[in-house]
């Protein structure tokens, strides 16, 4: 299926494009679904096209996800989040495999072959992409330096925190267990009992299947900061958990 130029014109990349130039990227590019698990690339492969997430969930493992020490260091649902752009750029192989995690996941696919043009024709561009890179190299060196030091209740605790989407409180934890404890490159025993500690200390309450109430937002910030809880005090609630999480 083929984008409209209007959903191309909404991508940040695209944005200052002349309306010809984006005809053409309209006309290049194309829109894919995936189901949950569907593979939209895999590691090693060469860097045929980056992709902009338009509507779904998606995860990258380091290697087959089903390999053993295969570990998911990058899931996202942000609308209109670019993908692999920095292979491209580089070209250099997709150092992940991209899969799916739910079920309508929509991407606009974006051949390789458009970005010099798009690079002649936005000379600001360079610069964006160049700092978008930085940026997500960034998360990435932070997001390592936890997995490699940080106990594994810091770790949750963290993520936990990490989740919140606004100053709601609501924390949705998407993941099946298996891959929230490959995302904290933890055993997934090690990550429940994290998650029923949490419970026991009443920083968090189980309220159903996957779903914690947050009652003590401020012992989880502390624990996510390397420092013990402390005692009652200020509690904020909030909901952490979805009770669409199934099991791995």
């Amino acid at each position: 299926m083929r984008p409209t130029v209007d959903q191309i014109g909404e991508i940040a990349w695209f944005r200052r494009l002349d309306p010809a130039h984006l005809d053409a990227v309209a006309r290049a590019a194309t829109v894919e679904t995936l189901g949950r698990d569907a593979v939209l690339y895999r590691s090693g492969g060469a860097p045929e096209a980056f992709f902009v997430l338009l509507g779904g969930r998606v995860g990258a493992w380091r290697g087959e996800p089903t390999d053993p020490e295969s570990m998911l260091y990058f899931v996202t649902d942000r609308r209109l989040e670019s993908l692999c752009l920095e292979n491209v750029v580089a070209d250099i192989p997709y150092f992940a495999t991209m899969r799916g995690l739910v079920d309508g996941t929509t991407v606009l696919r974006v051949p390789a072959t458009l970005l010099p043009g798009m690079l002649e024709a936005d000379r600001g561009l360079g610069i964006a992409i160049a700092r978008h890179i930085a940026e997500r190299l960034q998360t990435f060196t932070e997001q390592m330096t936890d997995l490699g030091s940080l106990p594994v209740m810091r770790r949750v605790a963290k993520y936990l925190l990490g989740a919140e989407k606004d100053s709601s409180g609501l924390v949705v934890v998407t993941l099946r267990q298996a891959e929230l404890a490959s995302r904290l490159g933890a055993a997934r025993q090690s990550v429940n009992q994290a998650l029923a500690t949490l419970t026991q200390r009443g920083i968090v309450e189980a309220i159903g299947r996957g779903v914690y109430e947050v009652r003590d937002r401020a012992a989880l910030v502390a624990l996510a900061r390397g420092g013990p809880a402390p005692g009652p005090g200020s509690r904020g609630r909030g909901v952490v958990g979805s009770a669409r999480a199934p099991d791995a």
